[in-house]
């Protein structure tokens, strides 16, 4: 296949992908936290979006391939624009991840970025809001977690992109995640109460302070939550990156 052939190829493939998670749409949750306080009752809470900072450690080789880990804990519920008052979160109970990814770095003009091929999280319930990182530059230094819940997880990345670019001698680094098939477990199931199907895609964007691998890199992140495709336009999608390659193997004929 010529080069300009496959270029054209991974980029229509990664414009049907992206216009398809870019499309999909965004939608509220609904958590108990009346589960996650161990109360009689429940207590539901509507939100649209979790916020929490993270300490994330990565390493690069030689060759500019890097893989990264790291744990965030959340913090904030939000509604819209405005955050969720009056909740247990970060309270009486925590939630906090952990993340892990590999890929390769590359650079284009004033852009450096980084770019996963694979990755996953674990999404955890701290009922004693007690879990923290006995050392804060080790992502691995978990403390206190032998009672926490695991709640969902995902060990499928989807689109991805973490960017730092310096202009006028400003730098903006920022990061978006999409992870695939997210799965609940019997326990999430009770502390995420609706909608009945769980959102099988969920979208995390944020910032870092810097790509340096000598340092431990800091910075905040939101999750959000996409409605689950209907069946018609996975198929849909399925069908058009079937045709895209077979389009790309009769041009390299």
């Amino acid at each position: 296949m010529k080069m300009n052939t496959l270029v054209k190829s991974f980029a229509l493939t990664a414009a049907l992908a992206t216009s398809f998670t870019a499309s999909a749409e965004l939608i509220d949750i609904t958590v108990d936290e009346g589960y996650a306080t161990q109360s009689a009752s429940s207590d539901l809470v509507t939100l649209d979006k979790l916020n929490g900072g993270y300490v994330e450690q990565i390493s690069f080789d030689a060759a500019g391939n890097f893989a990264t880990s790291a744990f965030v804990s959340f913090g904030l519920f939000y509604d819209g624009s405005n955050t969720v008052k009056n909740v247990g979160l970060n309270n009486t109970y925590g939630l906090y991840a952990t993340f892990n990814a590999s890929g390769y770095s590359a650079s284009e003009g004033v852009v450096n970025y980084l770019v996963g091929e694979t990755g996953g999280f674990e999404l955890f319930l701290d009922l004693n809001n007690d879990t923290k990182l006995q050392d804060e530059s080790d992502v691995n230094s978990i403390r206190s977690d032998s009672d926490d819940v695991r709640l969902a997880f995902s060990d499928t990345l989807g689109d991805n992109l973490a960017t730092s670019t310096t202009i006028f001698g400003q730098t903006i680094n920022a990061v978006t995640l999409d992870f695939w098939n997210v799965a609940l477990t019997d326990e999430g199931e009770n502390y995420f109460v609706s909608p009945n199907l769980f959102p099988r895609v969920i979208t995390l964007t944020g910032d870092f302070d810097s790509l340096d691998p000598t340092e431990v890199v800091r910075g905040n992140i939101d999750v959000q939550f996409h409605e689950v495709p209907e069946p018609s336009t996975i198929a849909v999608l399925a069908l058009g990156l079937i045709g895209l390659g077979a389009s790309s193997r009769r041009k390299a004929k």
